[in-house]
């Protein structure tokens, strides 16, 4: 199942965005889960690391997608990140925290279809095993295959 989050805080693109995402799970017959956010404060605030891709507006009121972004790429490496914006000022920007892309509001869905085949690509491409692991600042997502032992001290795991 291929886990989705929605940055946004317009309701007229939640529900756009949640459509194309019901239409691409039909079309190309996946398994998508949608988890949907207000700010980039409220993503980011118990950040657990079990998104795959996230599709994140800029401005928005509490946190901009951009720090929030940057936020997220300090606690996971691995997920996608797709800019949904009118902001195209920020481009540039947004290769600092490894976004993968830009959808221009307004969203048409080819264009969107074509950008989830590329990222949901990008991870099949990837098709590891994580183990999420919370530490003191948020979460570290390690790859299964990069584990060569695990020791254990009584109720702890080293």
């Amino acid at each position: 199942m291929i886990q989705i989050a929605i940055v946004e805080d317009e309701e007229i693109y939640v529900k756009q965005l949640t459509e194309y995402i019901r239409k691409y799970q039909t079309e190309r017959g996946r398994s998508i889960k949608v988890t949907v956010f207000g700010d980039g404060e409220d993503i980011t605030e118990n950040y657990s690391g079990g998104f795959d891709i996230i599709l994140m507006d800029i401005q928005m009121r509490f946190m901009d997608g951009m720090t929030a972004a940057e936020k997220i790429r300090q606690m996971d490496q691995k997920v996608i990140i797709m800019f949904i914006t009118n902001m195209i000022q920020y481009a540039v920007r947004g290769y600092e925290v490894d976004a993968m892309d830009y959808v221009v509001k307004p969203v048409e869905y080819f264009s969107f279809s074509q950008k989830l085949d590329k990222a949901v690509g990008r991870m099949r491409s990837e098709v590891k095993e994580f183990l999420t692991i919370p530490i003191g600042e948020g979460v570290v997502k390690i790859d299964i295959a990069d584990i060569y032992f695990i020791e254990g001290q009584r109720h702890n795991v080293i």
